[in-house]
């Protein structure tokens, strides 16, 4: 399963209805693209496997472009 879309300054990610508990946490795999400017983009935290947090290890505002693809659990 994958979701893409922006992410923006609160450098989080909601991860769609569709993906929440249909995934297999350990399988997720974030790509991150700034926009505009450069910017050490990491990923800080995954919680509960609905919300990832973005951070930027240079302390600027985070504006990028996110791809997230996880794998379906054995029981979806």
């Amino acid at each position: 399963m994958k979701a893409c879309g922006v992410v923006k300054v609160d450098g989080v990610i909601e991860l769609p209805d569709y993906m929440v508990g249909k995934i297999d946490v350990a399988t997720i795999c974030v790509q991150l693209t700034p926009i505009g400017v450069y910017q050490e983009l990491f990923v800080d935290k995954i919680e509960y496997g609905a919300r990832i947090v973005i951070r930027n290890a240079a302390g600027g505002p985070i504006n990028a472009y996110y791809h997230v693809h996880a794998e379906l659990t054995s029981d979806s």
